[in-house]
C-alpha cells in the first residue's frame, strides 16, 4: 500500500520534480528521489581585506582522491557578480581544494570530506577567503 503511494505521487508531482527514483531505507520505507544532479563542494570567493565576493577571474582546482583533477574558471564579465563555484557533482570521497587569482596567495583547504545520502551527495560550502 505505502509503495503505491509512492508510485502515485511520483507520478502526480512529475512537473514538480525533473525525475522520480526510489530507493528503500534500511529500515524498509521507500524514499522518492529526484533526478536533480547535486554538487558535492561550493566554493563561495571573497577577498579577505574587503569582505566582498571576489570570483572575477578566480579558478578553482578539486583534487580527487584517484587523481583526477577538476578545474573552473570564473570569467564573468561583470565582477560586482556574485559567483558561486560547484564542483565534485554526486561525488563522495575526501578532497583537495583551491582557489588561485591573479594578485592573490592561493588559498588551499586539504581533506574537505563529502558524505552521501540514499538519494545524492551533502553539499559542503566552503567560505574562501582570498588575501593579496
Amino acid at each position: 500500500m505505502y509503495s503505491k503511494i509512492i508510485s502515485l505521487l511520483c507520478i502526480l508531482s512529475f512537473p514538480i520534480l525533473t525525475g522520480c527514483n526510489e530507493k528503500t531505507t534500511s529500515d524498509g520505507d521507500i524514499i522518492a528521489c529526484t533526478e536533480e544532479f547535486v554538487p558535492g563542494i561550493r566554493v563561495n570567493v571573497f577577498d579577505k581585506e574587503t569582505g566582498f565576493p571576489s570570483a572575477c577571474g578566480a579558478k578553482l582546482i578539486i583534487y580527487y582522491e584517484d587523481g583526477t583533477v577538476e578545474e573552473m574558471i570564473n570569467y564573468t564579465n561583470d565582477c560586482e557578480e556574485d559567483f558561486t563555484f560547484a564542483g565534485a557533482y554526486e561525488n563522495e570521497g575526501v578532497y583537495d581544494i583551491k582557489i588561485t587569482k591573479e594578485g592573490y596567495m592561493d588559498w588551499n583547504q586539504l581533506d574537505v570530506q563529502v558524505t552521501a545520502n540514499l538519494c545524492h551527495v551533502n553539499t559542503i560550502t566552503l567560505q574562501a577567503y582570498i588575501e593579496k
